[in-house]
């Protein structure tokens, strides 16, 4: 039956996954090697992603949620992952993962409200960016976000509350030149 089916190919996933991070743990004479614990699956995938192989960092995060269950931080960690190799829709899903497992992950929504941007749906941006500022108000990298969002959106009086904001945040950001000249072009 097709319930069948289906777990039946869902073990195989399961068993490849699983023998694809096998690790050769050998600390005492006649111990076999063992499956990966959490701890390594997290390490292999910060090494791959040293080693600049960000597919293979993707797997060794998606074998720790298969294997261990979703935390907050694997989530958003396979989310950035995700948005370097311009997979949008699948970074975003994980960072709302990422605030569903916990709501004031500042950073999460910070970055869903820039990949929400990418993928045209202001709207929801900009309520990703105003959640960030519900818990950090003082997010300088969020009041330009959703600066250069409201410009976008023509909301040009409350844009320029926002560039004020994140000018006396960051005077001395990377950004603070764009900042400033949006605000000399509206004056």
């Amino acid at each position: 039956d097709h319930r069948d089916l289906h777990l039946s190919l869902r073990r195989q996933r399961q068993m490849c996954i699983r023998d694809r991070f096998r690790l050769d743990r050998l600390s005492e004479p006649g111990e076999r090697a063992g499956d990966a614990t959490a701890e390594e699956l997290l390490s292999i995938a910060a090494q791959l992603e040293e080693q600049d192989q960000i597919e293979a960092a993707i797997e060794a995060y998606r074998s720790y949620l298969v294997g261990f269950g979703a935390t907050f931080e694997v989530c958003f960690l396979l989310a950035e992952l995700l948005y370097r190799v311009g997979d949008l829709n699948g970074a975003r899903e994980r960072y709302y993962m990422a605030i569903e497992l916990n709501e004031g992950y500042v950073e999460a929504r910070a970055n869903l409200g820039c990949v929400l941007v990418e993928l045209g749906d202001l709207e929801l941006a900009l309520a990703a960016f105003r959640g960030a500022l519900r818990y950090h108000p003082d997010y300088p990298d969020v009041h330009f976000h959703i600066a250069r969002t409201l410009d976008r959106l023509g909301e040009d009086h409350e844009a320029e509350q926002h560039w004020k904001t994140f000018l006396r945040l960051a005077p001395e950001s990377p950004w603070a030149d764009e900042a400033r000249q949006h605000l000399s072009s509206k004056s």
